[in-house]
């Protein structure tokens, strides 16, 4: 029996409650259509601008690299630009997945388009619960195999790579843990080519986020193969979904469980971040 099975290590924050709630999606959605209905002129573009807290913006620029040319919810700009103002109503103590798909119904919206929340699968859902056990539930598997290493999250699309920066985000301000974030081209151009000190090997996890594209198979498979030669701790996970916002919020599931996970094993709790207190970021309490 893992570590991970003892249903008492969740017991202390209202976040591993919060994390498995299928709602999320139809919440966001449900907030921006009334966030619209109270803006008199809407847009005034089909590429609108908006200021967010910096830690909101990758789920921004993921839904900006999944929108049509034009839609750029994730620009931040400075005082006296027309933008609209969305940092009182998103943070990043939301669900993800809330605010992501918050985010996509205005893009949608701007673009003219009706959007609807993503049909989860459920049952895969539950597999990320606690009471699922480690043998059956993904999100702990890979907790466990971030543990005590520093996870190394790629992924070869440009809104996979956003989503690995919320991932790395959550394992940071709930785990206390480090993270890395590369693109397929810093993969490429950049890992392929590292070299480490032995105790390195056992330092880094390699997260590979999402499936090989086709398009991308033949060097994707090379750049697994020298990191297995390498002798790096490597993992590939994926999400279901017929289509990418519907994985993406899959995975946005997945990395809060996998860093509340993260959380437990390192018996940290996941929404106190004392350096924040202490440096006067935060008040000690969530939004």
């Amino acid at each position: 029996m893992s570590e991970l099975d003892n249903l008492e290590l969740y017991a202390f924050s209202r976040l591993y409650d919060r994390a498995g709630d299928p709602t999320h999606p139809a919440r966001g959605l449900k907030a921006a259509q009334e966030w619209l209905a109270r803006q008199p002129n809407r847009f005034s573009s089909a590429a609108p601008r908006f200021h967010l807290p910096y830690d909101v913006r990758p789920l921004a620029n993921a839904v900006a690299h999944l929108c049509a040319p034009g839609a750029e919810p994730a620009a931040t700009v400075g005082d006296g630009v027309d933008a609209l103002d969305l940092r009182g109503l998103l943070h990043f103590d939301e669900h993800p997945a809330y605010t992501f798909t918050f985010l996509w119904a205005l893009a949608r919206a701007a673009l003219g388009q009706a959007s609807a929340p993503p049909a989860l699968d459920l049952a895969w859902l539950q597999s990320l619960t606690p009471t699922t056990p480690f043998a059956a539930n993904p999100a702990k598997q890979l907790a466990q195999r971030c543990y005590a290493r520093v996870p190394l999250l790629w992924a070869e699309e440009s809104w996979q790579s956003e989503i690995a920066h919320d991932w790395r985000l959550r394992i940071l301000r709930y785990a206390e843990s480090a993270a890395i974030v590369a693109d397929f081209s810093e993969m490429q151009h950049g890992w392929s080519m590292a070299r480490f000190p032995n105790f390195w090997i056992n330092a880094l996890c390699v997260v590979k986020i999402g499936a090989i594209a086709s398009d991308n198979e033949a060097q994707a498979n090379m750049l697994q193969s020298i990191l297995q030669k390498r002798r790096f701790n490597a993992i590939q996970v994926d999400a279901p979904g017929g289509d990418p916002v519907t994985r993406a919020v899959h995975l946005l599931y997945f990395g809060e469980w996998a860093a509340l996970y993260l959380a437990a094993l390192y018996g940290v709790e996941p929404e106190a971040r004392v350096p924040l207190q202490l440096l006067g970021l935060i008040d000690g309490r969530t939004s």
